[in-house]
């Protein structure tokens, strides 16, 4: 080994190395809480995984500056036992000169400064360290959210790859492909349920999440300086003309014109009448907004009961804190802005649900039925529900219902509700915030939430808001809350006990949609209450995850801060080192619970996987997260009790659920950007292809004829398509049908004397009527699964054929628009060689289309939507045949006459009703299979685009060095990225 010069052992001796540690802050809230969530594209960590480029000209930005040069960069995992932290950044500096803190802080401020200017990171910590082992707590970041902002990525990459010829090949098909990804994935949200009894604190629960993770007051300004309010649009435009302003609305907006029907229609007259102004708050709240949740710190610190005001979700009085008030299922979902949109109950619902309640309140035999038909709880209560509803939505004061007022009702239509109530009866209503003070704003829409939802509050004592929640349907709530960013949709739902037929009802539609579903208790699911476990147990969501326990989630969380042993402080060390082994143990009989109501001896591990359990200590999380000082200080040195609130674990678990459902995406992209084509095409070939396709004149005259004939094969594709979902279906599902309307009049007979009430045919409830344990639904086309497994296995095997089709005759037609080409130009010329090399080069492009037209995210063509489409087909005829016609019936005999009768035709028009619904489906889906088969050239397929691209690539032109697969490095390399935690 050669001895080191002087020179060189000099220079080394008057070089100065530093560590330094960079890490995202702690953000502190408006309510000066610590938020333990931070978003993909303002993290430090984020940027050096992702962005690495842009971070090494941010530090040699720094180093002209300040003479100090980042010598490595290393991103460091946390050691045992603190493996839950999130990674930290280290960068070691050198410098010819002394690194004292001047030179220190000076680094620091123009590290600052260059983030701020060039990139999305606002706020970093720097601090120097003596090694790489001193990490330190930072905030979370959402696994989805990590996602999506490597697809926004992916597409400021290409885009640069892209050439600007206005012409498609393979890299604007991948941009085309990643900007659907990113669309769907925005609108497809994750839908997480809450079960419980009132009183367990769903709304408290909620509250104390959102307190946490709210976006502050410069976020709140910063999202929505582009916002655009309707009151901001000019001109009369129609919603068709609004175009890309549609982006820069708030959510309620966009989802309503996105929904609705006619696009011709003016965009002013529609908006302005489902607009309503907020009410600024008054100056005594202001002022109180700042006392909020005072109490929380003082929870840690000395112990006992919190005093708390609802944050925007409203909360029975004090004395009741942590009950819920929820009416009707509210939706909670992320957006920049506060706003809310409130559906009320169409009229002829409203006269529906009360004449229910008349009949439910009756005591003539006929009507009312026995207790073994009817669930007793519901009716007991009917007669108060009547009482109080009636008179709110008819406006009419009656004291005593007597037997003689009940009988005045033959049927529903016999009803009149109130002049007011019809005016806003089936009506949407829009609340949204200016986007300007974030304060202001969530206090007018609290009070708005607070009046829809709460009777008993003093504020809601107007009777016109006493109307309006006798009516609300649904309720869809936007909050800038970090917890829902990345996806999540919340559905908070009203509780299971002391709830009437229209309540139980809310909660079933909640669990038939949800993807999640969080079962809260106050210690474990096995002390839950009975109809919490029965309304589990028989929701469509749990026969769901028992077929495809891979695509949900159930969630045992118990929340038991309210029993003064689980109310933990500073001092009670021990008794939070505790909590893990109660943990275990819950998990345990909160399973062997699962097993005996499912009636199975255990679950197989696909199952078991996917039940989430844990105790949460939200208001303890919430507490520590209030302290004073240093945030990542105080996130550190309560770490061992944060640990076991669980709801780190909570955010933890379904941003991997949610994630785990984009994993197919990002592997077929991955897979996409790794394809290569292995030209086959002979050197002089590619030659004479180019010059003939760079003639413009004949390039046009050739492409003419070429372009009608992919019409022709896309249309000729369609109508077989739309053959298979019509008369192939028909002819499949015949005989099956035949055998469901036997059945069907045989479980009618068998179960017709059980048949007791009216209300069973109430046509709301779509035959599931919680009251009865008699369901109309149970007896007419009952056994919809094994039909739906033989429609879906039919129509996808008739797919994949048409779509092998397809590809063929596209390649074929390709393939031989080149060999017309070849052989009128060169001498003996056989077309084998052009077509492998069609097949190869088009074949990305056809198989991304055929995946668009299955569907990722948004109503897919697989089992569980084709099932959905039965039932929702089912629904329909059973109201339209059944249903209806009987419930216009005050005779109850003469109901059930017309009920047998009419269901031979409900059961054909299924059929009918069937193929209207996977029709609706295939529209949708064709839509996104043709957009994915057009270049943004008009009318020119993209499969021949990408084609002539890659004649160009192999005969080697300018540019293709930049459309080579190779260039793809850096994408592909931003695809697998993991999250850098």
């Amino acid at each position: 080994m050669a001895t080191r010069t002087k020179r060189q052992r000099t220079e080394e001796e008057s070089t100065y190395r530093v560590w330094l540690r960079l890490c995202d802050p702690f953000i502190r809230t408006d309510g000066n809480l610590i938020c333990p969530i931070i978003k993909a594209e303002t993290s430090i960590r984020v940027l050096f995984r992702l962005r690495e480029k842009e971070f090494g000209i941010v530090l040699h930005n720094v180093y002209k500056d300040t003479g100090i040069k980042t010598q490595s960069v290393t991103l460091v995992k946390p050691p045992p036992p603190d493996t839950n932290m999130q990674a930290n950044l280290f960068i070691q500096c050198v410098s010819p000169n002394i690194i004292n803190e001047d030179k220190l802080n000076q680094f620091k401020e123009r590290l600052t400064f260059y983030l701020s200017k060039n990139t999305t990171v606002k706020c970093i910590l720097v601090d120097r360290v003596n090694s790489t082992e001193e990490t330190i707590p930072q905030p979370m970041i959402s696994e989805p959210d990590f996602e999506m902002y490597k697809l926004e990525l992916c597409c400021k990459t290409i885009s640069k790859i892209q050439p600007e010829s206005d012409e498609m090949d393979s890299v604007s098909f991948i941009t085309d492909s990643i900007k659907k990804m990113i669309i769907e994935h925005k609108e497809k949200r994750t839908k997480i349920a809450l079960l419980s009894q009132n009183g367990k604190g769903k709304s408290f629960l909620l509250n104390l999440l959102f307190l946490l993770t709210i976006d502050n007051q410069e976020e709140y300004q910063n999202n929505n300086k582009n916002l655009k309010l309707p009151k901001d649009v000019t001109g009369d435009p129609t919603i068709e003309e609004i175009g890309e302003t549609l982006n820069q609305f708030p959510d309620v907006v966009k989802d309503v014109l996105k929904r609705h029907p006619n696009s011709k229609e003016n965009f002013r007259a529609l908006i302005e009448s489902m607009y309503f102004k907020t009410k600024p708050p008054i100056i005594p709240d202001l002022a109180e907004t700042k006392k909020l949740f005072l109490s929380l710190p003082k929870y840690f610190q000395e112990g006992g009961r919190i005093v708390a005001e609802p944050y925007i979700l409203a909360q029975k009085n004090l004395k009741h804190s942590y009950e819920s008030t929820t009416k009707c299922i509210i939706h909670l979902r992320y957006g920049t802005v506060y706003q809310i949109k409130v559906d009320y109950f169409s009229s002829e619902d409203l006269k529906q649900q009360l004449f229910e309640l008349v009949s439910l309140s009756r005591s003539d035999k006929a009507n009312v039925g026995n207790a073994e038909g009817l669930n007793k709880q519901i009716k007991d209560k009917a007669y108060e529900c009547l009482k109080t509803r009636y008179a709110l939505l008819t406006d009419t004061n009656i004291d005593k219902i007597t037997e003689n007022f009940l009988k005045r009702f033959n049927n529903y239509s016999d009803i009149e509700l109130s002049e007011e109530v019809e005016q806003f009866a089936g009506r949407t209503e829009l609340y949204i915030g200016s986007g300007k003070n974030a304060t202001e704003d969530r206090l007018a829409l609290k009070a708005i939430l607070k009046a829809v939802t709460s009777p008993q509050n003093s504020d809601s004592e107007r009777r016109e808001w006493k109307h309006r929640v006798a009516a609300v349907q649904e309720i869809v709530v936007y909050i800038p809350s970090k917890f829902l960013y990345g996806g999540k949709e919340i559905l908070e739902m009203p509780g299971t006990d002391d709830s009437d037929a229209l309540a139980l009802n809310f909660i079933n539609e909640a669990l038939t949609k949800a993807d999640a579903v969080f079962v809260m208790s106050e210690f474990a699911f096995n002390n839950a209450e009975k109809d919490v476990k029965d309304i589990l147990i028989n929701s469509d969501f749990i026969q769901k995850w028992k077929k495809f326990p891979e695509l949900f989630s159930l969630m045992f969380l118990a929340y038991p801060e309210k029993d003064i042993e689980f109310q933990i402080k500073n001092e009670d060390r021990e008794k939070i080192g505790e909590i893990e082994n109660l943990e275990i143990k819950k998990r345990s009989s909160e399973l062997k619970e699962l097993f005996k109501l499912l009636g199975m001896g255990s679950l197989p591990p696909n199952m078991d996987d996917t039940i989430f359990t844990s105790y949460i200590l939200p208001v303890l999380h919430t507490s520590i997260h209030a302290q004073e000082g240093t945030p990542h200080q105080v996130i550190q040195e309560h770490a061992s009790f944060l640990k076991c609130t669980g709801i780190d674990k909570v955010i933890t678990h379904l941003d991997k659920f949610i994630s785990s459902s984009r994993k197919m995406d990002f592997e077929q992209l991955q897979k996409t950007l790794t394809t290569n084509t292995t030209n086959t095409l002979l050197a002089e070939n590619v030659r004479v292809l180019i010059q003939m396709y760079q003639n413009r004149e004949l390039k046009q005259m050739r492409e003419f004829s070429l372009f009608l004939e992919y019409d022709k094969l896309k249309n000729n594709l369609s109508k077989k398509l739309e053959n298979v979902y019509t008369s192939k279906l028909e002819a499949q599902v015949a005989g099956t049908l035949e055998v469901m309307k036997k059945e069907a009049l045989q479980i009618w007979d068998l179960n017709e004397s059980n048949i007791n009430s009216i209300g069973l045919f109430n046509p709301y409830y779509c035959g599931n009527h919680p009251t009865y344990k008699v369901r109309i639904s149970e007896m007419i086309l009952a056994n919809i699964e094994k039909l739906t497994s033989e429609i879906f296995t039919f129509i996808k095997n008739e797919i994949v054929q048409l779509l092998k089709e397809f590809n063929k005759d596209a390649v074929n037609l390709f393939a031989e628009e080149l060999n017309n080409v070849l052989i009128c130009k060169i001498s003996g010329y056989n077309n084998i060689d052009s077509r492998n090399f069609v097949k190869q080069s088009i074949r990305n492009v056809l198989s991304e289309a055929q995946q668009w037209y299955i569907g990722r995210q948004k109503k897919p063509i697989n089992k569980h939507m084709v099932g959905k489409c039965l039932k929702e087909s089912k629904k329909v005829i059973l109201k339209k045949h059944i249903l209806t016609p009987a419930y216009n019936r005050s005779d109850l005999d003469l109901a059930k006459q017309l009920a047998r009768k009419n269901i031979a035709p409900a059961v054909m028009a299924f059929k009918t009703e069937i193929k209207s619904s996977l029709l609706i489906l295939h529209d949708i889906r064709w839509k996104s299979f043709c957009s994915h088969l057009k270049s943004r050239l008009k009318g020119i397929p993209k499969p021949w685009q990408v084609l002539l691209s890659k004649l160009n690539q192999s005969c080697g032109s300018t540019n293709s060095q930049q459309r080579n697969p190779e260039d793809f490095s850096a994408v592909l390399k931003l695809i697998t990225a993991k999250s850098p935690k």
